[in-house]
Formats: structure tokens, sequence, C-alpha cells
């Protein structure tokens, strides 16, 4: 629910961490049981293998016009509806949404999200409820999208085509109900005491009461309302137990699949280490083993991302860097490098329990605004044929990289918008906003009185072949990836599983470029299978990869990969590399260029070793960072200041082989 990405630069290590430092080496046989039985497998998540269409409700498709005033009078300021107006109710609803669930599936996807469901309080301000964020009856559907039988139906008939449900739910606030005098204390207007469900959501106390963020020194992020929003005292165990029942009673009732949360940076960490734990708890106790969460953390700063997945016991987040870095490769210049960087630091979300595999990867949405439009604003004049390359290759990255990716709905037929919130929020049934009717569209033409889901577009049929190509080859989709070049507008990666090396290259210039790729499998040809470029084999270990403007390619090794280098590994002295706030960088070296996987371990003398997680690329040498290591992040607040840790690495090959580091002492200063 964000509408602005907080940038925030690098930060160098704190003092006190500083002072970590290395006491001595001991050697130990590679070949110990104790310790080659810590490798384990990089941890992918309940995403890794899925692909999300992203569907605001209302604005989808209304399969039943007699909810679309909630049942109330014709009046907008009662009922919410005006569909000439992008700030109100459209009439969108969970049977129109059903009906076209065949629509989503035919292009490959297989979640959809909604947003939040639950019955709004319709009307703030100067606009509408219909996104569905300002939650008033938590305990069921909002009428104008139907009834709570409709939601049920529309989740039977997802499960049928293979469709997961991931809904959208808010734990930080609820509706603009509590008011302030002048004095500053709080007060429930008259009529309004009642008015939220479940109940205990309206004992006032239960909320900080605080105002606006920064109205004063008590509204702080964690404490402040959210736009006016009555921000909750998630510290309190009321409102956790509160959260935790009545967001389990959706799994237990409806059989969905999965939570996006909203806001959660604005929530203390304490409630998410109690709350998404019981959560999953109660997915698994229904057989939803891989309930999926993500979490909204909007920054581009993958330091101020990863703490929620790796310290906060979120399975998953939407990866706003991810979107910022993306973006920037494919609408402009020479942004390469920086898309290396950001994948580098990929590492930081690595632990025992999680990887950058898992995370949520998406090129717009409904705050920020959609993809089409940040590339119109950047690009609109290379014209019409060169924005639509740019969108593809836009999509190309998405699906092609790691994580599960996100389609904002919309998307896949070229809307633009003129920007984010409201103007990123058009209907795809035929709509009565005369902005939206003349809007411009890449790859097809302004949809006028028509409705968006007639007719073909370029941008939904290669949104389909890259998912029909990532079934007949999994390994894209489920694969290792090893960055491999990030130079100037040529970005390069391999995918790798099942003992078949893939590269996928991508070209932002414009014009045709060539760049020399480093490879795995030796002295192997290349067959091309999607994407257009030609490839010539230039030395045993690396290729000569020629891509037209705005184009990209994905190659895939004629012979298997085997392993031909002995297996050795060294772990490195831990040090500060100035890519995180206060986590110290543990790597190892592994000599050749076998696709092995990492496992990092560490040990409090006298108690039992402990993952730090699994790496399974090596890191891409940039001005930033480094290249060749495996590397995951110790996190030293976890310990006790002055705790001598032991730290070991244990490599596994892609043959099965497995060998143990020599162990390391290392100091928490």
């Amino acid at each position: 629910m964000e509408v602005e990405i907080i940038k925030i630069s690098r930060k160098f290590l704190a003092a006190g961490v500083a002072s970590a430092f290395l006491i001595s080496s001991a050697a130990i046989s590679e070949g110990a049981p104790s310790l080659t039985s810590l490798a384990k497998p990089v941890v992918r998540g309940a995403l890794s293998t899925q692909s999300i269409y992203f569907v605001m409700t209302d604005r989808y498709a209304n399969g039943d016009p007699t909810n679309d005033l909630a049942h109330l009078a014709d009046f907008r300021l009662t009922s919410g509806y005006d569909p000439s107006d992008p700030g109100w109710y459209h009439g969108g609803d969970l049977k129109g949404l059903t009906a076209h669930l065949p629509y989503i599936r035919d292009m490959g996807f297989t979640s959809i999200w909604i947003t939040p469901p639950v019955k709004q309080q319709y009307v703030q301000g100067s606009s509408a409820a219909y996104h569905g964020y300002w939650g008033i009856d938590f305990t069921t559907i909002d009428p104008h999208l139907g009834t709570e039988t409709d939601f049920k139906n529309m989740v039977v008939q997802a499960h049928s085509l293979g469709l997961k449900v991931i809904v959208d739910i808010v734990v930080n606030h609820t509706a603009d109900v509590i008011k302030y005098r002048d004095n500053g204390s709080p007060y429930i207007p008259l009529g309004l005491a009642k008015v939220k469900k479940p109940s205990w959501l309206n004992t006032i106390s239960n909320y900080h009461n605080a105002g606006d963020i920064g109205a004063s020194a008590k509204a702080t992020t964690l404490a402040g309302d959210f736009y006016g929003l009555d921000d909750l005292n998630t510290e309190k165990p009321a409102v956790v137990k509160g959260w935790t029942d009545l967001w389990s009673s959706w799994i237990t009732k409806y059989g969905i699949d999965g939570y996006r949360i909203d806001t959660a940076k604005y929530v203390n960490p304490e409630f998410w280490r109690s709350f998404l734990p019981a959560i999953l708890k109660t997915a698994r106790s229904v057989g939803k083993t891989n309930f999926a969460i993500f979490g909204e953390i909007a920054d581009a700063n993958p330091e101020a991302v990863a703490p929620f997945v790796t310290e906060q016991s979120f399975p998953s987040a939407l990866d706003f860097p991810f979107q910022n870095a993306v973006t920037n490769y494919a609408k402009s210049f020479g942004q390469a490098g920086a898309l290396g960087d950001l994948l580098n630091a990929d590492d930081l979300y690595t632990s025992a329990t999680s990887s950058a595999y898992g995370l949520a990867t998406f090129l717009g949405n409904h705050d920020m605004g959609r993809i089409g439009y940040f590339l119109t604003k950047a690009a609109a004049w290379d014209g019409d044929a060169v924005l639509l390359e740019r969108d593809k290759l836009a999509h190309a990255l998405l699906f092609l990289l790691r994580g599960g990716p996100i389609v904002y709905y919309g998307d896949e037929k070229g809307m633009t918008g003129a920007g984010g919130d409201q103007l990123a929020r058009q209907d795809m049934f035929a709509t009565q906003v005369d902005l939206w009717k003349s809007e411009s569209r890449i790859g097809g033409a302004p949809i006028g009185d028509g409705n968006s889901f007639d007719g073909a577009n370029p941008i939904q049929d290669e949104i389909a072949a890259l998912q029909k190509l990532e079934v007949q080859y999994p390994e894209l989709k489920t694969g290792t990836q090893q960055l491999r070049y990030a130079q100037g507008n040529f970005f390069a990666v391999s995918r790798f599983g099942s003992h078949q090396e893939y590269v996928v290259a991508f070209n932002s210039d414009d014009k045709t470029t060539t760049a020399t790729v480093p490879v795995s499998t030796l002295n192997s040809s290349w067959d091309s299978i999607f994407g257009t470029g030609s490839v010539q084999t230039s030395t045993s270990n690396s290729l000569d990869i020629t891509l037209p403007p705005h184009g990209y390619l994905v190659l895939k090794a004629a012979s298997t990969f085997s392993a031909t280098d002995s297996l050795k590994v060294t772990i490195l002295n831990p040090k500060p590399d100035g890519n995180s706030d206060g986590w110290i960088p543990v790597t190892a070296f592994v000599p050749g260029n076998d696709f092995d996987q990492v496992t990092f371990a560490v040990q409090v003398p006298g108690k039992n070793w402990q993952s730090l997680g699994t790496s399974d690329h090596r890191t891409l040498a940039t001005t930033q960072t480094t290249g060749g290591l495996f590397r995951v992040y110790l996190h030293p607040a976890q310990f006790k200041k002055g705790t001598v840790l032991n730290l070991v690495a244990v490599a596994k090959n892609s043959s099965g082989a497995v060998k143990a580091s020599q162990v390391i002492h290392f100091k928490i200063g």
C-alpha cells in the first residue's frame, strides 16, 4: 500500500561490530562426518516455483452488477460507487474474477494474488475503499465484491484450474475510525463504537493513538497512523492473539494458499516473530506445507529488505530492489553493472531457512505505477516499436531471473497509465473513465469503449511463451543462478540443474552488442531455444554472444555438465565488506567452475553446529564485490559480545562429492 520507494545508501559496519577479528585457524579432517554432514541444499521457498498474477478485484471484471452499490442507496458518498471516477468503486467482483480464471491460467500463471477482500469503510475523505486497504470488518467479504459463498467458489474454481489463491492482508492498521481532538486525545465518533469486527478491534487501547506518522515524537514509523489509518498496538498480546486467530481462520474456512502482507515495515519485529510461525503452523495443520507469505517492505535497498526475511520470520518479501534495478536496466543505458551488484547482494537473503530464490519479484504495481508507465516516461520518443521491445525485455528479465515473478493485471495488455496509485488502477472491463479510454498502450491501441480481455497483445503472447518455455525447461525456473556478465548494457547468467546448463543473455542497448560470456560446460556446442541473437564458442569455456537491440537469448548446452575439478574448499578470514549494516560476510573459495553448493555453519563452543545458510553461486567481480567467492552473512547481534565462534564451510559439487574446510575461530567484538 506504499506510495513511495525510500532509497537508502549502503552503510558501513557499526563500530562495535567492526572490532570482531580472527583468533586462529585449526586444520581438521576434510572427511570428518560431523562436518560433512552439515551440507544442506539451498532453501528455495514457496514462491520459487510459482508465477503470480496480481488482481485488483474491483477493477477486473463485473460478474454481478446487482452488488455494485453494496446493496445501498445510489449515492456515492454512501455506497462509494462511481465508475467514472478513478478513486471510487467501479463494480469488479468475485464472480467476474471467477469467470476469467481460465484467462489467467492460459497465460501460464500458477497463482493469483487479490487485493484485500474484507468489508471496508466505504468512503474516507475524497475517495472510496475500492482497493481494499481500509478494512472495518475483517471477518467477512466486502459486499461490493460479493458474498462469502462467492469467495469460496472462486477459491474452489481456482484450485480446479491449478491456481493457488493468495490474499492481501493488513495487520498494521484498520480504516480511519478513531478521531483526535485539538488536545490530541482520541475518541470514537457516535454510532461507530462497535463498527469493527472482530470486537477487539473496537477497544481504543488496542491502538497507538499517536496521530499521523511524524506528527509528534510518539508518532514513529511503528506507532504512528499511516495516512490517518488507525495504527494497531501490535506490541500488545491481545492484538497478536486477535490477528493470529483471525487470519488463521481464513485459512481453515476458505482453503486459501498464501498471504501478501501490506505495510510490513510499519509493524514491530516481535509481532512478526510470533504471528508468522503461528500462521504457518495453521496452514500445515490443514495440509498446506507450502503456504506462501511475502511482506511489503517498500525500499529499493536490499539491506533494508533482507532483515525481514533473515531476522523477522518472513518466508519472503516483495523484491523492491529487484524492481528498481531491472526497470532501470530495461528502460535506460549502462545499468548492467547495477543489476549485477543487486544480484550479488542476494547473499544478504541467505540463511538456514531462506534465499533470494524465494523472493517475490515484480516490475510495477498498484502503488508505484506500471512497467508500461516507467518505460513510456523514459523512452516514449524512441517510438512504439522500441517501447514494445523494451517491455518484452523487462518481462524476460522478470521470468528468467531468480524469484517468483508477479505480473500486475493489465500489464499483459500494455497498459501504461499516467503515474502511480489511482492512475495505475485501470479497469480491465469496459471503462467509464474518459482518461483511460484514450491512454496509450504498448503493443496496442487505446481501449476506447472496448474491454481489455478481447483482442491480442504481443506482450501477453510473450508472457505466455516464456511460461511455456519454463515448463519445457524447468531448470530455467528452479535451477541455480550464476552471474556471468554485467557490463555496460549487456547482462548474462547461467541457470543450472539436472546436469544441464543454460545461458540467458540480455541487451538493453539501442545497437547490436557482442560479449564474451564465461560458461562451465566445456567444449560444448549451444542450441538457441528462445529469443533472438547468435552465438559462437570462442574458447572451451566461454561464448561470444551477439544480441540485437533490446534483445535477449536463451541457450542450452548440447552437452550435459559433469564435474571435472577435484573438490576443495577454503573458508576465508571474515572481514567487513561495506555491503551490509552490521553483518559480517563469511566467504569461501572453491577452485574450478563447477556448480557447487557451500553450506556455512557456526558453533558456539560446547553447543551444536547451526547452519548460516547455503550458497549455490559465486559472486561476480564488480567495483563493490570481490568475485569468485561463495558467501553468507553472520549476524553478530544474535550472539553475546565476546563470544568466540567456530566457523566452517562445507562444499558439495554437482556429482555429490562433499568436503569440509578448516574450522576458523571468530570473536564477536
